[in-house]
């Protein structure tokens, strides 16, 4: 069956485009498990499925039938809401608070530059020095030079370096202002800056999963975008775009080499691992985790820090020691949602998910957003592309971005008096 997953999905893109007659949104998504598909296949016919944390330890991967059949229905699910996006449709992208909008942008540029004099004069010290070093010190739960540094920045501060996450709102609004509002690069490429925030801070624990994130979200603005895009921001992008994917580029090679060079799978086995465990680990979640165990901090991460005071991180331990196996490894986002809250609340949650995604984007071939749909669509957009991997919003600090997006687009349902005409 590890064959099926392959083919199920690339049938999904091949449909999806055909349809859309267009690569769009939705055709992206389905194409990112293509990948991860094909990259499990070469591991399974390879037998490079140990180390990296793809969790076999003596497990003879049974990859059958029914968790195949719910690995590929549940990710459609989440899927599937979004073809409903016809990109080549889109016209145009409103703001109908163009003034809170702007207080938004300037509260993001504000927490990027409290987080560039965080990470200011460390970083090129660490990217110097020994990455493999610097990931081991993250596992074990040891403070960045960046964490000691924000921990004597007043009270205030400190609750505001918690939108350190919630920059890369700044990537889809760069392409707003810069293809709808037709603003001059020399402003908005600000927004590219501050929407940087994530993967420099991630430097400071030799990361590469803010970094991939990135990248991904920056594809899927060009694909949301593209009927919009102008010859010229096309050709900045390009040569912009193509020294910092240089410089990512080698970042990853570094700090995979660094990690795993010393391994049995060696560097280039470890980012096979890295991109295609999830399918083997959804199985392995299938077939061994305990059906009684109920953890949804995960997938409550804002009520449960604030009403129980208890994070994903801090039940992560003791999770896994319940359950026999370390749970912190990629299978997916509907993965981690079967694992938390069992069969019947993963397909509650994903249906939920798709819910919200129908409800926002309303209809087939629309042509017209607000700003704000565009924001929370991002954010919703980022379970199923981040999700190859693994639930991106599970803790508190990185679901501000719902928060911040939902209280935006709540806000541009009603009228202010600063209301463009």
């Amino acid at each position: 069956m590890y064959i099926f997953p392959f083919i199920y999905f690339i049938s999904l893109t091949v449909y999806l485009c055909y349809r859309h007659r267009a690569f769009d949104v939705s055709v992206y998504m389905s194409s990112l498990y293509t990948i991860t598909s094909l990259c499990a296949i070469i591991m399974v016919v390879g037998n490079n499925l140990e180390g990296s944390g793809v969790l076999v330890d003596g497990w003879e991967p049974d990859l059958g039938f029914v968790p195949t059949i719910l690995y590929c229905g549940l990710l459609t699910l989440t899927i599937l809401p979004f073809s409903l996006i016809r990109v080549e449709a889109l016209k145009k992208i409103t703001c109908t608070h163009p003034h809170l909008l702007f207080l938004f942008v300037l509260i993001l540029l504000a927490q990027s530059l409290l987080n560039f004099y965080l990470v200011a004069d460390s970083t090129l010290e660490i990217l110097n020095g020994d990455l493999s070093a610097v990931r081991e010190s993250h596992y074990d739960a040891e403070m960045s030079f960046a964490d000691i540094k924000a921990a004597s920045l007043p009270g205030v501060l400190r609750y505001f370096n918690y939108l350190n996450f919630t920059t890369i709102l700044a990537l889809p609004l760069f392409f707003y202002y810069t293809c709808a509002e037709k603003r001059s690069l020399w402003v908005t490429i600000v927004l590219l800056f501050i929407s940087l925030s994530g993967p420099i801070k991630a430097i400071q624990g030799a990361d590469r999963a803010e970094l991939i994130l990135y990248g991904e979200m920056f594809i899927f603005c060009i694909v949301f975008f593209q009927k919009i895009l102008t010859s010229a921001v096309k050709k900045i992008l390009w040569i912009c775009g193509i020294p910092f994917a240089i410089a990512a580029g080698v970042y990853f090679v570094a700090v995979s080499s660094a990690r795993f060079e010393d391994t049995n799978e060696g560097a280039a086995g470890s980012v096979l691992q890295y991109a295609g465990q999830s399918y083997l680990n959804f199985c392995y979640f299938y077939e061994n985790a305990n059906p009684d165990l109920f953890y949804p901090q995960r997938e409550m991460p804002i009520l449960s820090h604030v009403m129980l005071n208890s994070d994903y991180s801090d039940v992560k331990e003791e999770r896994s020691a319940k359950e026999g196996f370390f749970i912190g490894v990629f299978a997916t986002h509907v993965g981690a949602w079967f694992l938390d809250v069992g069969l019947v609340g993963c397909i509650i949650y994903s249906s939920f998910f798709a819910l919200i995604c129908l409800l926002l984007i309303k209809y087939f071939n629309r042509n017209e957003f607000e700003v704000t749909e565009v924001l929370v669509l991002f954010v919703l957009a980022t379970v199923p592309i981040f999700g190859i991997f693994y639930y991106r919003f599970h803790n508190f600090a990185i679901a501000l971005q719902y928060l911040f997006a939902g209280l935006l687009h709540l806000m541009s349902k009603f009228k202010f008096i600063w209301k463009r005409d």
